[in-house]
């Protein structure tokens, strides 16, 4: 019995430090700067990984939101309803000097962004050039790669793809790009076909 006992007792310290650890916060305190201490430290390329999610992750469709920012942090998480109270879960934050340095257009740009981006200006052009012409009623692309990462010389984007008319393969296209990180020009674009 004692045993049980005691089990019993540290599984209850273990639920107490868990909840007072937990790594949420209510979103009308997180932004009215309350209880900021909750959030976890990552590093920009985190942040920028978990923005970039929608796009990637569009079956998941839960977005990353940036919900306060003060001199020294951006904070962020994700949205959910408990118990009809708009709640930021998981909670974060990131150093701003480096995010202002690395990814100066933080604040509006997502990975459904740089995907349209790369879209219209890349991958579109290819194409109605190599495919739309040759059968523009029944034509599909399939997508087998999209990457996206940060780095010191800009946004590095990677699409590849497959055009097929009537089912047979046309080409195989590869696309890599690098874009500013504060307005998504293309600074540097690379485009092979097979």
């Amino acid at each position: 019995m004692n045993g049980i006992i005691k089990v019993f007792g540290v599984f209850t310290l273990f639920l107490m430090f868990y909840s007072c650890s937990s790594n949420y916060i209510a979103l009308q305190d997180a932004e009215k700067g309350l209880f900021l201490d909750r959030s976890k430290k990552v590093s920009t390329q985190t942040f920028f990984n978990r923005r970039m999610d929608g796009e990637l992750k569009s079956h998941i469709n839960r977005n990353w939101f940036i919900v306060n920012e003060d001199l020294d942090y951006v904070y962020f998480g994700q949205l959910e309803k408990r118990n009809n109270i708009p709640m930021v879960s998981p909670f974060y934050k990131t150093e701003k000097a480096k995010l202002d340095s690395i990814f100066p257009g933080y604040r509006s740009i997502e990975g459904k962004h740089i995907k349209a981006k790369v879209f219209q200006s890349l991958v579109k052009p290819v194409l109605e050039e190599r495919l739309m012409t040759l059968c523009p009623q029944s034509y599909q692309v399939d997508y087998k790669k999209r990457d996206y990462s940060l780095t010191k010389e800009g946004i590095e984007t990677t699409v590849k793809f497959i055009g097929r008319c009537y089912e047979d393969r046309i080409f195989f296209a590869e696309v890599t790009a690098t874009l500013n990180p504060q307005n998504l020009e293309i600074i540097d674009k690379n485009i092979k076909i097979r």
